[in-house]
């Protein structure tokens, strides 16, 4: 039997094959794993306050204890924020975020629960404020409205609204 593999193996066509599959398997574990943690991952919705402005969105947290955050507003100076998330204690954590208009904030992040809890930070402008995974009513009473303006749930749409 040796006598017929051993001549296979050599050939140098079965070697770059082989190395090539194996290589193919190493590069395919990252996206794998990525699919993977997506999968089992909890997306929940979510209000972002920065400078006055009100965005809606979404966190996604994943169980490799990190996370994304990704909002957005139909009209003001602010149009999209995005970031990330990381857990800094088993319930607390930081969300770095990015605007569209160059806007950056830190969020310090205290967790309620797995997929429930809220955040605070700052920007020139002023205070800035997070929640997610909360009713609308609970969401209010844990956002920092900007002096002059009132939130309210929206009559028709049942959403928060800054006014």
């Amino acid at each position: 039997m040796q006598q017929f593999i051993r001549p296979i193996v050599r050939s140098v066509w079965v070697r770059s094959f082989l190395l090539s599959l194996l290589v193919a398997l190493f590069c395919s574990c990252a996206k794998v794993n990525d699919t993977g943690m997506r999968l089992v991952s909890t997306k929940v919705d979510g209000y972002l306050i920065v400078n006055a402005q009100l965005l809606v969105g979404t966190v996604l947290l994943v169980p490799d204890r990190t996370g994304r955050v990704s909002f957005s507003a139909e009209k003001g100076a602010i149009s999209a924020c995005s970031g990330s998330w990381r857990y800094t204690a088993t319930n607390a954590g930081e969300a770095d975020v990015r605007c569209n208009d160059g806007t950056q904030l830190s969020l310090r992040i205290t967790l309620l629960s797995e997929t429930r809890g809220y955040g605070y930070g700052s920007t020139a402008q002023g205070p800035s404020s997070l929640v997610f995974g909360l009713s609308e009513q609970d969401a209010s009473a844990f956002l920092t409205v900007p002096p002059g303006k009132t939130l309210a749930i929206g009559a028709e749409s049942g959403a928060l609204e800054l006014n």
